[in-house]
């Protein structure tokens, strides 16, 4: 559920930049000047919304969160869609410009809003913690423990309010900013921990909610660390199987379920060490999860395995140094308040012991707990642990291979909604990436707000899952 959100409204990345000329810090949505990477783009607008940090607090500290709107092409739908990037400690204005320059949107009869969540991207504060090894499994070493506690403490001692940087909260900001733009109806998109950002407004704010899609569905009442180490196996497994059953990656990598079984074993009691590096199971294990969640990790999974076995580290020498990307401490501030409050690391004792990729990516995650006692993330409401039931239509799409939001999470989450229909992707990897399939039934569902599309394109959609093969 920890990942950006790949957007498949539209296609690329780019740095932006939008800067007023004289910043306006009092409360509201002020337009800005887009930086020079947008020269010739019309139709679009950038701005700051500025709100409290601590709402009714009076203290005069605010949070500036960076706002693009791209407006409508065609005849406008007075109904805008507001994005909702994953992560948490994820962002989209950063790299919006080239994307918009492709004219590839779902809908181009509406306006689509992008932000940046409180506390991360290019919001101001933004909780960075530099390269801290941090994954989406967890925390790859026992020094990025000290790392990470040590940047959250200093954040906290600095004056944040760090229990006011969770979805709760962000569902209150994205109120007061339709509210500044005039919004009466909006439709929200939300990917990965996107979604969970989505049905709190869901749970808390429903008001001019028109519609709802939910791309890989991470639900309040998800247990995030517990399944976690048997989720990453089980789906990793599941690729290595689609290898086995493909005559051309079997050929070319045969038996790579059982060699890998084989390393992670090894270096949970040796690491590899070359050139002075120390290469662990723990790292291999968080590698594993990024390379699954995304397609192009996925389909070249054999390959790049295969090619740390015979000892070329590149991959993970790379993997090591980004690791998931986040801001992480926009990461932990979420986290620690909304899912591992209600979480018992003592549950990460029942995995099973026999299954080398379960027992070292419980390691990683294992460590989140520590950094959750180095700062005060709040006590969050019980309801941010629970279900949620709503009538709002919704449209829910889950993917094959997904070991951070399964697909029977959502199969469970749509039993109550009144409105909501879940769709299945045969063949695909976490948040659908790149699925035209995908893109038809979100235009369609946003144009008439009924979740019973027409769903016959998925059966050619990836009617098998492709390996990237090498020369």
């Amino acid at each position: 559920m920890w990942r950006r959100f790949a957007v498949v409204v539209v296609a690329g990345m780019a740095l932006l930049g939008c800067t007023p000329k004289k910043p306006d810090t009092s409360l509201g949505y002020h337009k800005a000047t887009c930086s020079a990477l947008y020269a010739g783009l019309k139709n679009v607008e950038c701005g700051t919304m500025v709100v409290e940090e601590t709402r009714g607090a009076k203290n005069g500290r605010t949070v500036a969160l960076p706002v693009v709107i791209a407006r409508a092409t065609e005849a406008k739908k007075p109904d805008p869609v507001i994005m909702l990037h994953g992560g948490p400690g994820g962002g989209m204005v950063e790299n919006l410009a080239f994307s918009l320059r492709q004219k590839n949107r779902v809908t181009p009869d509406r306006d689509w809003i992008f932000f940046d969540q409180r506390g991360t991207g290019k919001s101001n504060p933004s909780f960075d913690c530099g390269d801290a090894p941090l994954s989406d499994a967890g925390i790859t070493s026992d020094a990025g423990v000290k790392v990470l506690s040590d940047c959250m403490a200093k954040y906290q001692a600095a004056g944040y309010d760090l229990t006011q940087y969770n979805s709760a909260t962000i569902a209150k900001d994205i109120r007061d900013l339709r509210t500044a733009l005039g919004i009466k109806s909006y439709n929200l998109y939300g990917g990965s921990y996107g979604t969970r950002v989505a049905m709190a407004v869901m749970q808390h704010d429903p008001e001019g909610l028109r519609a709802a899609v939910l791309s890989s569905t991470w639900p309040p009442e998800g247990n995030a660390t517990a399944p976690l180490p048997a989720l990453v196996s089980r789906e990793t497994r599941q690729v290595l199987g689609y290898c086995e059953a493909d005559a051309a990656c079997k050929a070319k990598f045969p038996g790579m379920e059982k060699r890998l079984d084989a390393l992670l074993t090894t270096w949970l009691s040796t690491p590899a060490v070359v050139d002075g590096k120390t290469y662990t199971a723990d790292l291999l294990a968080a590698f594993l999860l990024d390379e699954i969640y995304s397609r192009d990790g996925a389909q070249s999974l054999p390959m790049t395995l295969d090619t740390i076995m015979k000892g070329d580290y590149k991959t993970l020498d790379k993997f090591e140094k980004t690791q998931a990307g986040y801001t992480e401490g926009q990461f932990f501030t979420t986290l620690c308040n909304e899912e591992f409050s209600f979480e018992n690391p003592a549950d990460l004792d029942k995995i099973d012991h026999k299954d080398p990729i379960q027992v070292a990516t419980a390691r990683d995650t294992r460590r989140f707990f520590a950094v959750c006692q180095a700062f005060n993330a709040g006590k969050p409401d019980p309801v941010e642990n629970l279900p949620l039931t709503s009538d709002i239509p919704t449209l829910m799409l889950s993917a094959d291979i997904d070991a951070g939001c399964p697909a029977e999470l959502s199969d469970a989450v749509v039993k109550r909604l009144s409105h909501g229909k879940n769709y299945f992707f045969p063949n695909r990897t976490h948040t659908i990436a790149g699925s035209d399939c995908a893109k038809a039934m979100i235009r369609q569902f946003l144009e008439t707000a009924d979740p019973n599309v027409d769903a016959s394109c998925i059966k050619t959609d990836q009617a098998k899952f492709m390996f990237n093969l090498g020369k």
